[in-house]
């Protein structure tokens, strides 16, 4: 038996052809992947160790499989593919070793005894194979992820750090250039629970609406690209159907390159909407509670003077005034209305009314106090929350 093993040795490039032409027949994708001359170089080595395995009764050449796992992954070939090339291989070399060993009953003996060895090595040799291929894999994914992150950052940034503009990070993203868009940003979506929602982008995948995200310290952003089924108007609706917190939706634009800035109207959209809430805000709507949500430090200054002294006020009681002064401006100024938004009486909205204007000194009859008091109370509902918002 050791003299076949031998002459399979001699002849190992022989086998090896031989071994090529089959898997070629048998997984047409090789021939795509790699030239039969490549293909027969690939398996020498494999050849050399397993048919060495029955010689030595153990594995050998262990760096043959962990080679060909790693180059196989790089060539992005099917796992299945490769662990199928490695058992046609073992078939040949085993069909060779029978025909070589012929009517010797002590080398046919000696064979059978083998016969383990040569399947145990396979075995192994598809373990070390498959190990490394899947470390090729991770690698991979983790190129991919960063390489994906960086094309994500310079998109919504408007910034690349290899020179790249927008248009040519969209080709990378197989976005289009052009067409109907928006910006989505989002709080952060729930990563555990029963009830966590799939990701935005596998979410509304399923609709068919082809998007783009990243996660942010913040939360998350994405493009989105709108079609005829799935206007602007629809895709608040399915946003609003979810529960993940506050979200805003920048204006419809036309050509990517205009992303950066619709990342910046959509971010303050969804600042726009009361901290804790699940709500759905768009940028053409809250322009005016934007210029709140936008300026923190002056936001804050003003409801201070504007409403200190209503806010000073016991917690019930600031409450109650914040609360009707709220549904005063939503009823558009209408007592009656806003009598029925919080279910009282239009005298108790006066009096509170008038309780408000005292303490601030403001007139709900002069237009630039109006102004005041309105921003005031946006900036009080985004940055000083109090149980009345």
């Amino acid at each position: 038996m050791t003299v076949a093993c031998e002459q399979i040795l001699d002849r190992v490039d022989e086998i090896a052809r031989a071994t090529a032409q089959t898997i070629r027949q048998e997984e047409p994708l090789y021939v795509e992947v790699m030239s039969y001359e490549e293909l027969v170089h690939a398996l020498r080595p494999n050849i050399i160790g397993l048919v060495e395995s029955v010689m030595v009764n153990e594995a050998s050449l262990l760096a043959a499989p962990r080679r060909t796992g790693r180059e196989r992954a790089q060539a992005r070939v099917p796992l299945t593919m490769v662990l199928h090339a490695y058992r046609l291989t073992a078939l040949h070399i085993w069909d060779h070793l029978v025909r070589l060993c012929g009517d010797d009953i002590g080398s046919s003996r000696a064979l059978l005894d083998s016969a383990s060895a040569l399947w145990s090595t396979v075995d192994v040799y598809c373990q070390e194979l498959a190990a490394a291929y899947r470390d090729v894999e991770l690698e991979q994914l983790m190129r991919d992820v960063r390489i994906r992150e960086a094309a994500l950052a310079s998109l919504f940034n408007g910034t690349s750090s290899n020179g790249r503009g927008v248009a040519e990070v969209a080709d990378a993203l197989r976005l289009p250039k052009v067409g109907r868009f928006v910006v989505v940003a989002s709080d952060s979506w729930p990563a555990e629970g029963e009830r966590a929602p799939a990701t935005a982008e596998r979410a509304l995948a399923s609709l068919g609406v082809r998007s783009a995200w990243r996660s942010e310290a913040d939360g998350e952003v994405g493009l989105v690209v709108l079609n005829r089924a799935q206007r602007a108007d629809r895709l608040m609706d399915y946003l609003t159907s979810l529960t993940v917190g506050r979200v805003g939706i920048s204006e419809t634009f036309e050509a990517v390159v205009d992303t950066p800035q619709a990342v910046t109207q959509a971010r303050l959209a969804r600042d726009t909407a009361t901290p804790g809430e699940n709500a759905v805000m768009r940028y053409g709507e809250a322009r005016v509670a934007a210029l709140v949500a936008g300026a923190p430090d002056l936001a804050i200054g003003l409801a201070h003077q504007v409403l200190g002294p209503v806010l000073e006020q016991k917690a019930d009681e600031r409450d109650l005034l914040i609360c009707t002064l709220r549904a005063w401006f939503d009823a558009q100024g209408s007592a009656a209305e806003a009598a029925r938004l919080l279910h009282c009486h239009p005298n108790t909205v006066r009096y509170r009314l008038t309780k408000v204007t005292q303490l601030t000194g403001r007139d709900l009859h002069a237009p630039g106090d109006v102004v005041h008091l309105y921003l005031a109370l946006e900036a009080t509902r985004l940055w000083l929350p109090t149980g009345g918002d």
